[in-house]
């Protein structure tokens, strides 16, 4: 072979290694899982799969280092761009849909150079980064042009110990900033876009009470009261914002509440549910890191301590988890440390992995489209609709318990109690099979009014029949006279004492 074709295949592969994810095929090191109503854990089919990964050769040489080195956060647009915060590198690297290097925003010198960059939101206009490192939030047109930065708000609202490290940001539809900090267990400082002034936090956690602490306020002086030690909030560790100006944060050092879905005044619409494991194991936490929210408000969510991945409907149900700890098996699918998450248009996952220096990217299987299609219908009260979805993932899973509640609910709905009965039963639903029985019974009783009431009816007379009976033997049984007492009888007997 000449030389000149050799270099020509080579050059095509080094390509291909470039502009496409590396496509591995190979047996899943994962099982996936779910909870039942009663919280019980019972195997699925997979639901999502590793398809390829990237981080390697990732930028052109001439454009500075060609890996990632400690990717800490993705963002992916409208139209599919990936943004990835290469922490040490000190840059983000902007790929379009098909993973082709566009530009690293981050300058070599000045105003516009970042340092140990964590966060990343990007609309139609500006790439908005929470550069840690900088202690600012530095902002860049599309084009990768400085344009102005953030700093820490001056403001009295503010303690003098606050440091404004930001994290991680996300911009709502007014312009303004909600920013997660180091240790930030106020909640997200929230600023104006104009001047970066301080609105205000929003969406803080709260500080934990128990018995004994109760104990300890009605018992403790004033003076040893100042020396326990002061009980903190956990800290938000990510936000991100929805179409429909939602906002969601993961938070850690918190024992329920680890995912919020906070409205404008700050409620969160999900109450605080206990995420993740069903489990609390000594020393261990969960660090829930990240949040992505699909197209029908599906939250797929990190948890770094054991590296599963957890998908929630809007409503916070488990769909699915999966993944899982590396420990040495170097297996797509499995995870040293995830970092951030990130979902397409597609309904594609985008993992990145702050230890490997690589994105993991995992797509949905026909069973996981079949229970989103199905539960989407679901949360729109489409129950009827919903069903013939329902019954096809029956039919890849019998086990599977939101079908079965789905399918109650739709012959609920069409007033088919007994069937309604018996999907409440196979879901462990108590309160649909309650409402069930219940309609059974008034249908019962509508049906056979005529018998029940004729029965009732008679039962009355039997009785009215058989009390007569009884005081006439009862009558009979004594001295003849209506009105007899013991004491007409033995008149002296209370003289006597």
């Amino acid at each position: 072979m000449h030389n000149w074709l050799r270099f020509v295949i080579a050059a095509v592969c080094i390509a291909g290694i470039g502009l496409q994810p590396a496509v591995v095929k190979a047996e899943i090191p994962y099982r996936t899982f779910s909870y039942d109503s009663g919280n019980g854990e019972f195997f699925v089919q997979p639901a999502y799969v590793p398809f390829g990964y990237i981080g390697l050769n990732l930028v052109p040489p001439e454009s500075g280092p060609t890996n990632l080195n400690n990717p800490n956060d993705l963002f992916i647009d409208d139209a599919d761009n990936l943004f990835i915060v290469d922490t040490k590198n000190n840059r983000v690297v902007h790929l379009d849909a098909n993973h082709r290097y566009i530009r690293a925003i981050g300058d070599p010198s000045g105003p516009g150079q970042l340092k140990e960059p964590n966060g990343v939101y990007v609309n139609e206009e500006r790439v908005y980064v929470a550069d840690t490192g900088n202690k600012r939030i530095a902002v860049f047109d599309r084009s990768g042009k400085f344009e102005r930065e953030y700093k820490r708000p001056d403001t009295t609202l503010l303690p003098s110990s606050f440091e404004f490290e930001p994290t991680k940001l996300t911009v709502d539809k007014r312009g303004f900033l909600y920013v997660a900090t180091n240790n930030g267990y106020q909640g997200l400082i929230v600023l104006d876009d104009e001047e970066g002034a301080f609105q205000g936090f929003f969406g803080a956690n709260r500080v934990p009470f128990n018995l004994i602490d109760y104990v300890k306020r009605k018992v403790y002086t004033e003076d040893q009261l100042k020396k326990e030690i002061k009980k903190l909030p956990g800290t938000v560790s990510n936000v991100m914002i929805d179409r429909d100006g939602l906002i969601y944060t993961t938070s850690i050092s918190v024992s329920n509440g680890h995912i919020k879905k906070l409205n404008f005044a700050g409620k969160d619409l999900l109450g605080e549910k206990v995420y993740g494991d069903r489990y609390v194991r000594i020393n261990e936490e969960t660090l829930f890191r990240d949040i992505a929210v699909d197209r029908s408000g599906n939250m797929t969510a990190i948890e770094a301590q054991s590296g599963y991945i957890y998908q929630y409907d809007s409503q916070g149900g488990l769909l699915f988890a999966f993944g899982g700890k590396n420990a040495g098996f170097n297996k797509l699918g499995l995870f040293d440390y995830p970092s951030s998450i990130a979902v397409n248009s597609k309904g594609n996952i985008y993992i990145a992995d702050r230890v490997s220096n690589l994105i993991q990217i995992f797509r949905q299987t026909e069973f996981a489209q079949l229970v989103h299609q199905a539960n989407e219908l679901y949360m729109l009260g489409k129950y009827e609709e919903s069903e013939q979805y329902w019954k096809e993932v029956l039919h890849l899973n019998s086990k599977f318990y939101k079908a079965h509640l789905g399918l109650a609910k739709s012959h609920y709905r069409k007033g088919d109690w007994e069937t309604a009965l018996k999907e409440y039963r196979l879901a462990k639903d108590v309160k649909g099979y309650s409402d069930s029985f219940w309609q059974l019974r008034v249908l019962w009783l509508q049906n056979n009014f005529g018998i029940v009431s004729t029965g009732l009816l008679i039962l009355i007379v039997l009785y009215y029949i058989g009390r007569k009976i009884w005081k006439t033997m009862k009558w009979r049984k004594g001295d003849g006279r209506t009105g007899h007492s013991p004491q007409a009888s033995h008149p002296n007997t209370s003289a006597s004492g």
